[in-house]
């Protein structure tokens, strides 16, 4: 399912306002393999490429995932140090297999099938609602959180952070595969046109989790 963009950011009790990174889309299957003695994952992104193989850091993802077989949508991001979408290091490892010190993240932000049956059909509350239940967040595997309402406070750390903008989705959406709808509005970011009042203190976090550490100074508690 894909954006329409929005002109500008907004407030509404009736979205849920989420960060972006701008990393790769990509949806996750995992799946049952008894012959494995494990599940499997598949990593695909929004061209029908299969990644599985080029990212093998999150290959724990499949241990993590209750409600077998499922399928995540999410976007797979390689984080600098301090939390922010190290674009290059992600092209390079994609593109020829390059490693860095940095290893990807995957984050989940949708759920489309759960426990074998689809769910498409259900409203985005309910899909991340199930969502939360059946992940088991690690530092590869991180469940994306939003916030309703306070989309304005959003865009405007997300802009002061650097990050690449905000989704608003609106909270009775339901999944519509390959189509652009109005329902899910993309708001790009523009970094340092908010006031930096808008932004949280920084908070400590271990160095080997950047993206956590980037999500604690966002305003996503109400």
């Amino acid at each position: 399912m894909l954006a329409r963009p929005a002109d500008a950011a907004f407030d509404s009790d009736d979205h849920m306002f989420e960060p972006r990174w701008g990393g790769r889309r990509v949806l996750a299957f995992i799946e049952p393999d008894a012959s494995a003695g494990r599940p499997r994952l598949r990593l695909v992104d929004d061209n029908g490429r299969d990644l599985t193989s080029a990212l093998p850091e999150l290959a724990g993802i499949a241990d993590l995932v209750g409600d077998l077989p499922a399928i995540l949508d999410g976007e797979v991001v390689i984080p600098d140090k301090i939390g922010r979408m190290d674009e290059d290091a992600l092209v390079a490892r994609l593109t020829d297999g390059d490693k860095t010190e940095s290893v990807p993240v995957y984050l989940a932000f949708d759920l489309l099938w759960a426990g074998g049956r689809p769910i498409i059909a259900q409203p985005l509350l309910r899909r991340r609602e199930r969502l939360a239940k059946i992940v088991h967040p690690a530092a590869e595997l991180v469940l994306l959180p939003g916030v309703v309402r306070d989309g304005l406070d959003l865009y405007s750390a997300v802009a002061q952070q650097g990050l690449r903008g905000v989704m608003a989705r609106h909270l009775r959406s339901p999944y519509l595969p390959g189509r652009r709808s109005e329902l899910w509005r993309w708001i790009a970011a523009r970094p340092g046109e908010m006031p930096l009042h808008a932004v949280p203190d920084p908070v400590e976090a271990p160095p080997f989790r950047p993206v956590l550490a980037l999500i604690q100074r966002l305003p996503l508690e109400d």
